[in-house]
């Protein structure tokens, strides 16, 4: 177990919820946060919060007459706007029909907490604390049927350093019904705790982007759980980029026949940053289809991860679960470490995983030289090229641009001790 200023954070959390009724969904998650994960923890062994740990941090107290300065351009007209975890009815703006927000009443909220307990991420650190410091929880609706075709773009913004933000959201698509979000973390804050419950319904579907760019002091510990019914769809895409620290975390629940769920990823790391992107899809039932992709460019002295762990149970049979993960190291001083998983119950299943970590190709590198190219130059048309085939396979085609310009930024800004961009 972690110590000292771990166990001040938690009595911290203890005293913001002292206030509210035994009874109540912040009570009873708080009883439940304890510790932080071990490091000796399996799950956390490549991802350890040791420095965490040594920072003197307490939850944010939530001002609503603070001044707000956005620094987000939005790529649409449907904006949610987070700042400090709390949803800002007054910064939003109006959502398309078929889609509603509201903020949940107790009785709801503790609906929550009860479906987020019956997972395998009740014990995450911010599944325990964003429940009990949270503001509200915020739940986004879609109507059954309903086909969304306008851009939801969600903004997580604000924070203060030594202060924890604890945005919580709830998103659930009624049967048949369609949408696309994006959502992107900007904070300034030294720990944001986001946790996230998506429901989707039978033969209703979600195109989801994240964009981690946290400042650079910042730890972002995101928890999001799935759950997918019958022939509903999850195509899912993290661009990791910003912070000091992330760990995005998902778990998703195939319970529905035919259901199929897409969960690509890359992070581009520099100087010291530390990026880990852990999965945990479980096939519950037969028939469905999970498909994990997540590539790494590393430079400076940068760690990356990738956890992923694949479940089928005794009963799922003609499963399809795949796995890759590959990483590319710029820098000797930087290290990626992969960690695929499969644990199998059922016989009549094709499931794979493969991880690969190293340089750029020495043939490649040659070619592209003796075609008058310099070696810097060819380095990087090697790694945008390889960026650039994932974000094509992961993203819809109106934003390929958009998440493509995003990771450039970040490989001018982030790699230029390795590369001459």
């Amino acid at each position: 177990m972690l110590h000292n200023k771990n166990e001040d954070y938690i009595a911290s959390v203890n005293n913001y919820v002292s206030g509210f009724n035994d009874n109540s969904f912040r009570k009873l998650a708080g009883k439940d946060f304890k510790s932080w994960p071990d490091p000796l923890e399996e799950t956390w062994r490549l991802s350890r919060l040791g420095t965490l740990a040594r920072k003197k941090i307490e939850p944010i107290k939530i001002n609503f007459d603070k001044s707000i300065k956005s620094n987000l351009n939005t790529i649409g007209s449907n904006i949610i706007k987070f700042f400090d975890g709390a949803y800002r009815e007054d910064i939003s703006s109006k959502l398309p029909i078929g889609v509603s927000l509201k903020e949940l009443n107790e009785t709801e909220s503790l609906s929550y907490l009860s479906k987020i307990k019956n997972t395998n991420l009740k014990n995450h650190p911010s599944t325990n604390a964003s429940l009990s410091c949270t503001p509200s929880i915020i739940k986004l609706s879609v109507d059954k049927n309903a086909k969304i075709l306008d851009l939801i773009e969600i903004h997580y913004e604000g924070g203060e350093e030594s202060l924890s933000v604890h945005p919580v959201l709830f998103i659930e698509l009624n049967e048949n019904s369609s949408l696309s979000i994006i959502e992107r973390f900007n904070h300034l804050g030294s720990l944001i705790m986001p946790l996230q419950l998506i429901d989707i319904k039978d033969s209703a579907s979600l195109n989801s982007i994240k964009i981690f760019d946290d400042n650079h002091k910042s730890y972002n510990l995101s928890a999001h759980c799935v759950f997918l019914s019958q022939k509903s769809v999850l195509n899912s895409f993290s661009l990791v980029k910003g912070s000091q620290f992330t760990r995005s975390e998902t778990h998703a629940y195939l319970n529905g026949k035919n259901s199929k769920l897409n969960l690509n990823g890359v992070y581009i790391s520099g100087d010291k940053q530390h990026h880990d992107l852990t999965t945990a899809i479980y096939h519950n039932v037969p028939e469905c289809v999970s498909k994990q992709s997540v590539r790494g460019i590393l430079g400076g002295e940068s760690t990356g991860v990738f956890q992923g762990k694949v479940r089928v149970a005794p009963n799922a049979q003609k499963t399809d679960g795949q796995q890759m993960s590959k990483a590319i190291l710029v820098s000797d001083k930087a290290s990626a470490n992969a960690k695929p998983e499969l644990e199998i119950y059922a016989d009549d299943v094709i499931c794979a995983h493969g991880a690969t970590v190293g340089e750029l190709d020495d043939d490649q590198l040659f070619y592209l030289s003796s075609r008058g190219i310099t070696k810097d130059k060819a380095r990087l048309m090697l790694i945008k090229a390889f960026l650039k085939d994932i974000i094509d396979e992961s993203v819809e085609e109106a934003l390929h641009d958009f998440i493509f310009n995003e990771a450039q930024f970040a490989l001018s800004s982030i790699l230029k001790n390795d590369l001459v961009v």
